[in-house]
């Protein structure tokens, strides 16, 4: 029988976190425009009629909107949303693993809790080739790049060891859960992986560039017993096992 299952919501915890985090911002903007709003319009205000006595008064009208809409787009600036990006990845993964679902090859399961922990699973992907773990990482930065230095794995400037640590943790957790191996893999939205075919072995964990994702997938080697009816079987295990996450 077809394989069917494209279970939970990819990325909503993050997108959840996000939209918390983005309101907490506003209201702290809210909190420090109370106090500046007046001086920024004594400063417009001052502006406008420095402009005016040179020229007339509507240049210093311009020159008084400017000042205030400069000031008001510093003040209501938004910051830099991690989980906001995170959860932005997580959706374009789940895209590229849609595919697999429709044509019966793979059961996926998004965004899902691991009991006793804050932690969750970005895609659980049931395949011939038995369960993998796809950890969703959206480095999109164009100051930095992924590179490879003693054995570690470093985005820019920043060792990733400990992130590929907590994939395996995480698979590991999946494992237990379900009673199989559950295989780590990171997918990468942004940066080039730099190997060969975008794919590398690290730290026990395969990193693959977002694009390539699907090829490593059909690559792996069937496992015994992992035929549509096993998916099926192990995808309505980790639905109780690992609950959508919160």
């Amino acid at each position: 029988m077809a394989t069917t299952g494209h279970r939970g919501g990819a990325g909503a915890s993050a997108a959840r976190m996000g939209e918390a985090a983005r309101a907490a911002e506003r209201t702290a903007q809210h909190r420090r425009a109370r106090v500046l709003l007046p001086f920024l319009a004594a400063a417009a205000a001052v502006a406008g009629w420095a402009v005016g006595t040179v020229g007339n008064w509507q240049l210093g009208l311009v020159a008084a909107l400017a000042v205030a809409g400069l000031g008001l787009r510093r003040l209501y600036r938004r910051a830099h949303n991690s989980w906001s990006v995170g959860a932005a990845g997580e959706a374009r993964t789940a895209r590229l693993l849609a595919p697999l679902v429709r044509r019966g090859h793979a059961v996926v399961l998004h965004d899902r809790a691991i009991p006793g922990s804050r932690a969750n699973l970005d895609h659980l992907v049931l395949t011939a080739a038995g369960a993998i773990y796809v950890d969703t990482k959206n480095w999109i930065s164009d100051k930095s790049r992924l590179t490879v230095q003693g054995g570690a794995l470093r985005y820019g400037r920043y060792d990733q060891s400990r992130a590929l640590q907590t994939v395996v943790w995480e698979a590991g957790q999946a494992a237990r859960a379900l009673g199989i191996p559950v295989r780590p893999v990171v997918a990468v939205h942004g940066a080039k992986v730099p190997a060969p075919r975008g794919r590398l072995e690290l730290q026990g964990v395969t990193v693959v560039e977002a694009k390539r994702l699907r090829g490593l997938l059909r690559s792996l080697p069937p496992q015994p017993g992992w035929d549509a009816a096993r998916r099926d079987a192990v995808g309505r295990l980790a639905d109780q096992k690992l609950p959508p996450a919160s």
